[in-house]
């Protein structure tokens, strides 16, 4: 299921053929287990004095808020979410967002190490879907509707663009532009527009420099994962029985070439420049379970991040800018009833950190006292941070994580 504009930053873990290879289940190789705790807890609704916009369904009933988190250096980092302009000044247009514009894209920069808020930036919006869809070492970019702006990390207003008009022929609500991934290291944006199984409209963006590389009309099939410079898809089209399809790579606008993969994956996403990680899903669990591998372009490996006594749910890996450290996110469903078809929520549970050469955990964190659910997370460049987001209640914890070693 794809989420609206501006929504995944999509998150990932996993090892290469040139790196060495493990698996964590060796009880040899595991890191002593410790405990962590969210050094603070903010509360955006309370900075920003409002309760997020929600995004609108094709029929119109109320969705899921757009909430974007990135770091903008070692230790500040930004969220953002889409409120009412106070007073309501009225019905949306579609020009450029102004003082009129009924929507505010509301900005909390935080420092990472007390919680404290820094600053509370604001930009007029005239679209529900608004945020930040990449940060890096110069800046971040925001984006409402077509208009993209470059900030300076010092928040600054660098350079202004407006996207080209995408060419598609499906229904008016899908005929926009969404960020589908993000590069890890926030310099390329991969936007598509259009529906799903169909020939849509991608565009290839460098968010270093504000420039609209390429643009192309492709098929989009399943989950879409970027590096600086390739493009990997799930083709997500099998029954049940079938062997593992090949994951399918291309040079941004290029021909695709298979990628063979010997188990069943999902949610690819890269953590370095050629290095994808992926689940693994286990289908005959209830809930379902899920193992974390890592490979590159030309093939996997035996590395995983297996959950273990009996955890179930997602592992997200995240990666550093500078490439020093991948965390994984482990998480746990609650409240999963199959016989009453209720489908619980997850909750954090814990992290597994790797260290450069990422041959065997660094640390194995446990969370204490963390109250999130459904939770994303960035993680700052040093990889000294983690910010966790929540919802649906958008609050922020920010752990602080043992020194590199």
């Amino acid at each position: 299921m794809e989420l609206g504009p501006v929504q995944r930053r999509p998150l990932f873990c996993a090892a290469a053929l040139l790196l060495s290879c493990f698996h964590t289940d060796a009880r040899a190789t595991e890191a002593p287990r410790s405990t962590i705790g969210p050094a603070c807890r903010v509360d955006l609704r309370s900075v920003v004095k409002a309760e997020p916009v929600p995004t609108l369904g094709t029929r119109g009933t109320p969705w899921v808020p757009v909430i974007t988190l990135h770091f903008l250096d070692n230790e500040r980092f930004v969220a953002t979410l889409v409120t009412p302009a106070s007073p309501s000044p009225g019905v949306a247009a579609r020009s450029s967002p102004d003082a009129a514009s009924p929507f505010r894209l509301s900005g909390v920069v935080i420092e990472a190490s007390t919680g404290k808020v820094l600053a509370t930036p604001e930009w007029p919006s005239n679209v529900r879907a608004a945020g930040v869809v990449a940060a890096n070492d110069r800046g971040f970019v925001t984006q409402i509707g077509s208009h993209l702006t470059l900030f300076s990390n010092s928040l600054v207003p660098l350079k202004r663009i407006t996207l080209p008009p995408p060419v598609s022929s499906g229904p008016a609500y899908n005929n926009e532009w969404y960020p589908s991934a993000a590069s890890w290291s926030g310099k390329r944006v991969l936007f598509l527009a259009g529906s799903a199984w169909t020939t849509r409209s991608w565009l290839w963006l460098d968010a270093a420099n504000l420039e609209v590389l390429d643009s192309w009309q492709d098929a989009a099939t399943g989950a879409i994962a970027v590096s600086d410079n390739q493009v990997v898809m799930d083709p997500s089209s099998r029954h049940f029985g079938d062997p593992p399809p090949s994951l399918m790579a291309e040079p941004p606008g290029g021909p695709w070439k298979a990628i063979p993969v010997t188990v069943g994956v999902s949610r690819p996403h890269f953590v370095g420049p050629e290095v994808l990680c992926f689940d693994r899903d286990i289908p005959d669990t209830l809930p379902p379970r899920y193992d974390a591998f890592r490979m590159t372009v030309e093939g996997t490996s035996a590395f995983g991040a297996p959950f273990r006594e009996g955890d179930a749910g997602l592992c997200r890996g995240i990666l550093s800018r500078t490439r020093g450290r991948v965390v994984v996110l482990q998480t746990q469903f609650k409240g999963f009833h199959p016989v009453l078809d209720i489908g619980g929520h997850s909750v954090l549970k814990g992290f597994l950190v790797f260290d450069a050469p990422f041959t065997t955990p660094s640390y194995t964190l446990r969370v204490r006292g963390s109250k999130l659910r459904n939770v994303s997370a960035a993680l700052s460049p040093d990889g000294r941070h983690v910010a966790v987001l929540g919802y649906p209640q958008p609050v922020l914890e920010v752990f602080e994580l043992p020194p590199i070693q």
